[in-house]
């Protein structure tokens, strides 16, 4: 086997910037991606054994039995390796962890749209009011948003911390390095009938109603890096209509701020009633950045001739070594004469042949660290060269 050092212009690096669309429906609690059906007519998805809306981060379990279900295992020793879900104090208790257990995450891990809300009040907690809990995720995006660009409420922070924010959470599998600029459509409908409908029109991170009865106005902003939706717009959409989207007994009236009522929650969760006569759509496009390094792997005349494979030398019905208590001699052996002539009753002169089907890749500590196989192999003589062309993405 022959080593040979990929020279710089052998290398290319390229990224492929792909930008997918998605599309989730709300309704009555339950979330789907993609319009995503099942053929027995529900909504349930078995074969992944994952929820409706959910996305499979390892594609792990798909179509197995749910008895025979594989997971990831840590054993408990001094290392102190464990999972993130599991805190230090739980890990550190013999009650509940003991040193030689094994600690399980079942598979599949999902992800899919998440919610918090944040009412109107102080963002710190004084003597005269505590702040509620979900301040915080407001407080952590402080210098985010102020690297964003150009927002309703300026380049400062401004109100934020206090005011009521609905903040739809979109996991990076989904927005990949972010969330396309001007991509961004909310859809509110009530009863069937599209009550608003908003979008990044302006790509700035505002987003603006184009419809309904508060047309034109800002209601909220986007921090496209980070994937978060940011609702701050409490105004009425239709008077008339009311539901149980803050409180399990006191009806409210449709808004911004109540966009994705049904939604997982995150941190503090926001007690809702059952929502049946509302429906949310949300699409957009994420920004998915893949690195790609594309390799030039070449085979000049009279290179890779030599072959180690036992087939490439003659058959021998002798032994193919002597031996005594001071040496050891291996046989000569011819190399087998594979070329043919296109000609009858012609004889080729002989020649070194050779088939490449596979390419092994090493690092400078010639470890193997990756293999191009071909879909068939080429057939290198002496007097023939190859350019071979691989490409891997990261």
């Amino acid at each position: 086997m022959k080593f040979k050092r990929f020279e710089p212009k052998d290398l290319i690096y390229n990224t492929i910037v792909a930008k997918p669309d998605f599309n989730f429906i709300i309704h009555s609690g339950t979330v789907y991606l993609q319009k995503q059906r099942m053929h027995t007519g529900n909504f349930s998805n078995n074969i992944k054994h994952i929820k409706s809306g959910e996305v499979s981060l390892h594609e792990l379990n798909i179509n197995r039995p749910s008895g025979s279900l594989i997971h990831s295992f840590i054993k408990k020793d001094s290392t102190r390796y464990s999972y993130k879900s599991v805190s230090t104090s739980n890990f550190d208790d013999e009650a509940q962890f003991a040193y030689g257990d094994t600690l399980t995450q079942q598979y599949p891990v999902t992800s899919s749209l998440s919610r918090i809300y944040v009412p109107a009040g102080p963002e710190f907690s004084s003597s005269a009011a505590p702040a509620h809990n979900n301040k915080k995720y407001v407080r952590a995006l402080a210098n985010v948003i102020r690297t964003q660009g150009s927002f309703s409420n300026g380049l400062t922070y401004g109100t934020l911390g206090t005011s009521e924010i609905n903040m739809v959470c979109v996991p990076g599998i989904f927005c990949g390095s972010g969330i396309e600029k001007g991509s961004i459509k909310l859809r509110y409908s009530v009863t069937g009938t599209l009550l608003a409908e908003a979008q990044d029109i302006n790509k700035d991170g505002r987003l603006i109603q184009v419809s309904g009865t508060t047309t034109g106005h800002t209601i909220g902003n986007v921090v496209y890096n980070q994937g978060l939706i940011l609702l701050t717009s409490s105004t009425a959409l239709d008077p008339s209509y009311t539901d149980y989207y803050k409180s399990t007994s006191a009806l409210s009236s449709p808004s911004w701020t109540n966009f994705g009522t049904g939604i997982t929650q995150g941190g503090t969760t926001l007690s809702h009633g059952s929502v049946t006569g509302s429906a949310y759509t949300v699409d957009f496009k994420g920004i998915n950045k893949i690195p790609t390094l594309t390799m030039y792997a070449f085979s000049r005349e009279g290179e890779m001739n030599l072959s180690s494979n036992p087939t490439f030398l003659e058959k021998t019905e002798e032994k193919s070594y002597d031996f005594t208590s001071s040496s050891y001699t291996e046989r000569i052996r011819n190399t087998k004469k594979t070329n043919k002539s296109p000609y009858s009753d012609h004889e080729e002169d002989f020649e070194n042949v050779t088939y490449i089907s596979k390419v092994g890749i090493y690092d400078k500590d010639k470890n193997l660290i990756a293999i191009a196989t071909l879909a068939t192999p080429i057939k290198k003589t002496e007097k023939r060269e190859y350019m071979i062309k691989m490409g891997i993405d990261f």
